[in-house]
């Protein structure tokens, strides 16, 4: 049945109740969205978008879709309103927000005028960071995984003729006079055969083959004093003498679960990263606090070097087991696959940020512990 109305004013009413039942809807909606016009500006949003922004809808109205949702001057590369526009047909793509570090799956919807013709656009972001993430992280475990189960193998292969070769060249050494040229070889094969078994070492570290102990059991540590005891370590590189070192920590105790050896293992890796990375001198910053995420009390510990960096394309590489930007000779490549290793055992995260020539930051993530008792049915 149609609705009849009285008078004009009736008639107004109903389309103006009918258009805030609509824009609540609309508001509703936990996605951003935008109406765009063919010149890239923004003719209405919703709240969400309002939100994401850090403004009101008001001050949205006018301005350039790609200014205010990636923060750039010009069109995003393969903007979906070009498409819609030229194809009168949804589109749909994925859009890295450079200035918030968020994947966005967005979808455009071509609106139409009276004559059928297309004159704007509806723009819906879907939030898809945290499944990006996800699925990243899936495939970093995979890759880790499965070539761990290699190295483990071919460490336990390589260790019983290692053995041999390091006793058998001891012997030799003890036993050949102190004088003889011959005995230089001995050394060399020994010291040989222990930069090997290093390596090995390393490889069943990263491949978690090696049985617990009963110092693998975890406790509430305190990463603080952590820190400070890889700094002394890593302090006495000659290098050392040219690197200006900052500490900012919490006034409290920062506790999280883990195993005290491996966690100062993780830091003197990195903390070693970031001196080599500094050969003619820097600053090395190692920083640490509780900070809130999801709600949840978490300790955030940072370290930063003002060092060569990492190139952007490598990046996403630099947690894979066997790669290393050192040269030959330098490094195994298992240093920062075993320090992913230790921090995921501790459920926690980390990820690096860098810039060539600026410097490099590793930003590790871990529950904030109440309790320092300790937990006997845990191994790291």
């Amino acid at each position: 049945m149609v609705k009849q109305f009285k008078n004009q004013e009736e008639t107004i009413a109903f389309v103006e109740r009918l258009k805030q039942r609509w824009m609540s809807t609309v508001d509703a909606l936990i996605d951003p969205v935008l109406i765009i016009d063919k010149d890239y500006n923004i003719t209405q949003a919703n709240k969400a978008m309002a939100t994401y922004s850090d403004t009101d809808i008001k001050s949205l109205v006018g301005k350039k879709c790609h200014k205010i949702f990636a923060k750039s001057d010009s069109p995003c590369k393969n903007c979906t309103i070009h498409k819609t526009f030229s194809t009168n047909q949804a589109q749909g793509f994925e859009l890295l927000e450079s200035s918030q570090d968020k994947y966005f799956e967005v979808s455009s919807q071509p609106l139409f005028d009276d004559d059928g013709k297309v004159d704007g656009a509806l723009q819906v972001y879907r939030d898809r960071t945290l499944a990006k993430k996800l699925q990243a992280q899936l495939l970093q475990n995979e890759k880790l995984a499965s070539i761990g189960l290699l190295a483990g193998g071919i460490a336990h292969e390589i260790n019983n003729p290692l053995g041999g070769i390091l006793a058998f060249s001891q012997i030799l050494e003890r036993e050949m006079d102190k004088n003889s040229p011959q005995r230089e070889y001995a050394v060399e094969i020994e010291a040989a055969a222990q930069r090997c078994k290093a390596i090995v070492d390393n490889l069943l570290d990263f491949a978690r083959a090696q049985p617990a102990k009963h110092e693998d059991i975890i406790n509430a540590i305190d990463l603080i004093p952590c820190l400070q005891s890889a700094l002394k370590f890593g302090s006495v590189a000659e290098s050392m003498m040219k690197i200006k070192v900052e500490e900012k920590y919490s006034d409290s105790p920062l506790l999280t679960l883990g195993n005290r050896n491996k966690v100062v293992q993780l830091f003197l890796n990195l903390i070693q990263n970031a001196i080599h990375s500094m050969p003619n001198g820097g600053r090395l910053t190692l920083s640490a606090k509780e900070q809130l995420i999801d709600k949840k009390k978490h300790v955030v510990v940072e370290i930063r070097d003002t060092g060569v960096g990492i190139a952007e394309e490598h990046l996403g590489m630099i947690f894979d087991p066997f790669y290393t930007s050192k040269g030959e000779g330098e490094g195994t490549g298992l240093g920062l696959s075993i320090c992913h290793g230790i921090v995921e055992d501790m459920n926690g995260t980390i990820i690096a940020e860098s810039k060539v020539n600026k410097g490099t930051c590793f930003r590790m993530t871990f529950p904030f512990s109440s309790s320092n008792k300790e937990n006997t049915g845990s191994k790291t």
